[in-house]
């Protein structure tokens, strides 16, 4: 009797592929993990000792170091900053500007307040102001105030000068100069005057005198200069203009020099 084949029932292991797979995955995830774990580990020691190191140095000398350091850069700051130090020199000159300013102010007010006087007076005309690099210069017509070869101070004469006296007095102190100035006509010959000379001091010592006895110059602070006909503002060849030149002139130095017209 022939044996019949035994016929074998054999399961279907395709599901033990992927399956594997899958294991061998985990397993390499695990391994990466684990590896990962340790380095981080270890970096985080490396760096708690070198962040401990720093610590320690920056807390000690090395500390207090840069701390000066920081102090030095502060101070050097704070040098450049600061303004440099005026020499005694550069001191005094600005110094001196300053009180350039401050009397160029000043005579500038006595300008206006002579000039405003003047027109109230009625003298603009004849009485010209002018504020210079030497100082105020005040020039008045000799028509207002001497007869011709005269050098008396009459009342009018007086009242004329009057005009000028409160603002003078405010330029006590400062030098002064008053020069008298004649047309180039020779003066007849008479026993006060001999010249022109003679006659232009005359007149600026008259003015000079009434503003000394008025209390309006100090007598230590004047001085007299006489030209005659010399420096003539104007042509001589005509009445105007030997009428101009017929003067007395009246300069207020300044105290401080300065270039300001």
């Amino acid at each position: 009797m022939r044996k019949r084949k035994r016929t074998e029932d054999h399961t279907d292991e395709g599901w033990l592929l992927p399956y594997s797979d899958m294991l061998t995955l985990l397993l390499a995830l695990f391994i990466v993990l684990f590896a990962m774990t340790k380095v981080d580990g270890k970096k985080f020691q490396e760096f708690k000792s070198e962040f401990g190191t720093i610590l320690s140095t920056h807390s000690t000398g090395d500390g207090k170091a840069i701390l000066s350091t920081q102090q030095e850069q502060s101070s050097n700051k704070s040098a450049v900053i600061k303004p440099k130090a005026l020499s005694a020199a550069q001191q005094s000159e600005k110094e001196e500007q300053t009180q350039q300013k401050i009397e160029n102010t000043h005579l500038q007010q006595i300008k206006s307040q002579l000039q405003d006087n003047l027109k109230a007076a009625g003298l603009t005309s004849n009485v010209k102001v002018a504020l210079q690099g030497d100082g105020l210069h005040i020039t008045m017509d000799s028509s207002i105030l001497f007869d011709s070869g005269s050098a008396e101070l009459d009342n009018d004469i007086k009242n004329n000068l009057n005009s000028l006296s409160n603002p003078l007095r405010m330029v006590s102190g400062n030098p002064i100069i008053i020069t008298g100035y004649t047309d180039n006509v020779p003066i007849r010959k008479s026993a006060v005057y001999k010249s022109n000379w003679e006659l232009s001091s005359a007149r600026a010592i008259s003015v000079m005198n009434y503003f000394v006895a008025n209390n309006v110059f100090n007598q230590q602070d004047v001085s007299i200069q006489a030209f005659a006909e010399n420096h003539p503002k104007e042509s001589n060849a005509t009445a105007a203009g030997r009428a101009k030149n017929r003067r007395v002139e009246i300069l207020i130095q300044r105290i401080y020099s300065t270039k300001q017209n």
